[in-house]
């Protein structure tokens, strides 16, 4: 079965697999040799040593990093006996080398260096070359190759083969070429990393139990390179320890740096984290779009906010948040110290300097407060004041005023109710409980959707099959403010000449079978048809049947989405 998928980034390091299907779980015994096996050539006889205790503990913890990631399952069996072999030799030209699985094998070996101009091969500590050239050497014993055109030996390698860009410690152990912090700081990954991850959990899956709770990564400065696998749970990257400039991007399949230019923590694909803290010598985030906390530190900090619904704590410094659009995209409110940014999603904002947009930079102080407008249990009418502004109507049926035409304005739902935009200065009010919104040129937007507006919209779809005219919609929202019933209504829409036109003399199958088609936008099912039938022969009034319809919850769902942002109407004098 072809190993080929496609994507370059596994087809450059897949080359064999323990299993004929991949993305199968597979269970592999190890152990340590005691002497060179039977089949062992002269180049793997030379020198052969057993594993010293010290090394012996480091591949444990080499599998280790690799069943973190992969549904694998190492198990340690007696000397000389396991489907992967542990041992030592003597090399000229190499660090380590191992065999790859293939048909037919039964246990496949690895050989680190013995010679004394190796001694990394013997020292073990995080940031080392020692864990590298195990996690490399046991790829291969997994299945993985080399992503280049390279081996030891100095001949050629199969192909696919990574580009110069990826070919290298930053995405994968089985790269020849050195990560980018050992130019800066000496150190070597400590994991399997964003690509080794990727093409191990295509042939074997992935652990979905590894760190599947809450996490917290913190990290230091001179944090060696690794790649986080993080199988779920709420979890957040720690910078905090960080004294220099940082970057943390939150998005998987990146990478971030603890100092500069390290490019020392990448997220695998999957993943998702939720929060992040940065350092104190100032730090670059870039959200994900799953709604982040990100947290700055002393330094003047710099926030990617994403599309999802961000919480952005500044911190000390002169911090900065970064918004993808002209600022006329967004909504900007402030309430006391907080600002709340809707657009891409509702970030709230604290300790926030400054807002950069697309077209602009905005200073965060002069963004104006909220003016606080309330109204009674009572129904109120409610002028908008100038400037930006929370207006809570209360109870009643509550009219707000504005002094402009409709067509300045925009007026869109939210969490808390309604905003409606002034578009010309971008000014905007956050409406609670109220109903209507009335303008100078006798435009009216009806937001109770969910109540008085929401019920007279679905009555002409049911009874007229089409959107109620602006006039219509002010005649009874009147009617129903002033008291009358919704089923008292639907019988007065079953009185008038639209109707009789609609349905003439229809009988009651044929007159059930439409409002399907007006309110559903469907045919009938037998059995409803004779359900509603069966009612009006017993009694029913038409207008008990087509207030049924219109308030069944097929209906509601099917128009909720046209109706979300307020029905329009025309203000009577």
């Amino acid at each position: 079965m072809s190993l080929i998928t496609g994507n370059n980034a596994i087809d450059a390091l897949v080359y064999s697999s323990w299993n004929i299907a991949p993305q199968t779980p597979v269970t592999l015994t190890y152990s340590f040799l005691t002497r060179a096996p039977l089949e062992a050539t002269s180049d793997d006889r030379a020198g052969f040593k057993a594993m010293s205790t010290a090394q012996q503990v480091a591949v444990r913890e080499a599998l280790g990093q690799w069943a973190a990631v992969a549904n694998i399952t190492f198990a340690e069996v007696s000397a000389d006996t396991g489907q992967l072999q542990f041992g030592t030799n003597t090399q000229s030209d190499s660090s380590a080398y191992a065999y790859l699985p293939d048909t037919g094998v039964r246990s496949v070996q690895m050989y680190v260096n013995n010679a004394s101009d190796t001694p990394y091969n013997s020292v073990f500590t995080a940031g080392t070359y020692g864990p590298t050239v195990l996690i490399h050497e046991i790829g291969h014993m997994l299945g993985l190759k080399h992503p280049g055109n390279y081996n030891s030996s100095g001949g050629g390698a199969d192909g696919p083969f990574l580009p110069a860009a990826t070919d290298n410690g930053d995405y994968t152990q089985m790269s020849y070429n050195d990560p980018s912090s050992y130019a800066i700081n000496r150190t070597f990954a400590t994991t399997a990393m964003l690509y080794d991850i990727q093409a191990i959990q295509y042939l074997y899956g992935a652990n979905m139990s590894y760190h599947a709770g809450n996490d917290s990564y913190r990290l230091a400065s001179g944090t060696p390179p690794m790649c986080i696998w993080d199988a779920g749970g709420t979890d957040t990257l720690d910078f905090s320890a960080c004294t220099g400039t940082s970057v943390i991007n939150l998005n998987a399949g990146t990478f971030s740096e603890t100092a500069r230019g390290l490019n020392n923590v990448s997220i695998a694909y999957g993943v998702t984290i939720e929060s992040a803290i940065g350092g104190s010598g100032g730090t670059t985030f870039y959200a994900n779009g799953n709604g982040n906390r990100l947290t700055g530190g002393a330094g003047a900090d710099t926030f990617n906010q994403g599309t999802g619904n961000d919480t952005i704590a500044g911190g000390e410094g002169q911090d900065a948040v970064v918004f993808t659009k002209n600022f006329a995209s967004y909504v900007v409110l402030r309430e006391g110290d907080t600002l709340t940014v809707k657009g891409d999603g509702a970030d709230v904002l604290t300790g926030i300097e400054s807002l950069r947009f697309a077209d602009r930079t905005v200073a965060a102080d002069s963004i104006a407060q909220l003016a606080q407008q309330v109204g009674t249990a009572g129904n109120d009418v409610i002028t908008a004041v100038a400037g930006a502004a929370r207006i809570d109507g209360g109870g009643g049926v509550d009219v707000v005023l504005y002094a402009g035409n409709r067509s300045t304005y925009q007026i869109a739902a939210n969490a808390d109710g309604y905003t409606v935009l002034e578009k010309a200065t971008g000014i905007a009010d956050i409406l609670t409980g109220v109903e209507r919104v009335e303008f100078a040129d006798a435009s009216g937007v009806a937001l109770d959707v969910r109540a008085a507006a929401g019920q007279i919209y679905r009555l002409y779809e049911t009874a007229f099959n089409r959107t109620p005219d602006n006039g219509g919609m002010a005649f009874w929202l009147d009617a129903l403010d002033a008291g009358m019933t919704l089923q008292q209504a639907a019988q007065r829409f079953t009185l008038s000449p639209e109707y009789q036109v609609l349905y003439g003399q229809n009988d009651n199958a044929a007159f059930v079978a439409q409002l399907y088609v007006n309110a559903l936008g469907r045919s009938y099912e037998e059995a409803g048809l004779k359900y509603h039938v069966a009612a009006l022969e017993n009694g029913a009034t038409r207008g008990q049947i087509v207030t049924g319809f219109s308030e069944s919850p097929e209906l509601q769902l099917r128009l909720i989405g046209a109706m979300q942002d307020g029905i329009e109407y025309q203000v009577l004098g």
